[in-house]
């Protein structure tokens, strides 16, 4: 199951729209989905997605399936 339909409940949703708030809000974004992300990381989606997989929230399949959207976000 994609963060967007953790977050909408559905598997139909406007991607383009989805990604705007992902890059808008990222911290709000995870925390729908059920992600549970320091409140002093909230500035930094580096930071964020590191804790994510360190704390082994996201791993294996689904951090391959979202590295390419990170890379996208971040530019590297």
């Amino acid at each position: 199951m994609s963060i967007f339909e953790r977050v909408t409940g559905n598997a139909q949703v406007n991607m383009q729209e989805q990604l705007q708030q992902l890059k808008s809000n990222p911290m709000s974004m995870a925390q729908q989905a059920g992600y549970k992300i320091p409140d002093n990381l909230a500035g930094n989606p580096q930071a964020m997605v590191m804790h994510l997989i360190q704390s082994g929230q996201v791993g294996g399949p689904m951090l391959q399936k979202v590295m390419p959207m990170i890379q996208r976000l971040t530019g590297k």
